[in-house]
């Protein structure tokens, strides 16, 4: 029975394989870039979200975002496995927000 348990929780981890999307904006900004990181929640096979959609205009003031990555980590499967154990209930993604810091130019 153990043997069944590990090969079925193989099989989960196999089958929930991390993924990786960026967005980013084209912008010629050299400027310094701050990051900020959340957890995204979706639902019953991706289908219906858990929390708030990413709102870059409330994380990078005057529309300052340069990228958006939306990721499944590792991390993320290993907190999904135990509970899509039974039935696929919850998947958690990493949200990254780069957003351009203003720098202060003006020489004294």
């Amino acid at each position: 029975m153990n043997i069944k348990a590990g090969l079925t929780g193989f099989a989960c981890l196999v089958i929930m394989a991390c993924s990786t999307i960026h967005f980013d904006r084209n912008t010629a900004s050299t400027a310094e870039a701050k990051t900020h990181q959340q957890w995204h929640h979706n639902f019953v096979f991706a289908l219906y979200e858990g929390s708030k959609p990413v709102n870059l205009v409330e994380i990078c003031p005057q529309n300052s975002w340069q990228s958006v990555k939306t990721e499944v980590s590792f991390l993320n499967v290993l907190a999904a496995v135990p509970a899509n154990y039974f039935a696929p209930i919850w998947y958690p993604q990493t949200v990254d927000i780069s957003c351009a810091v203003a720098t202060d130019n003006s020489s004294n």
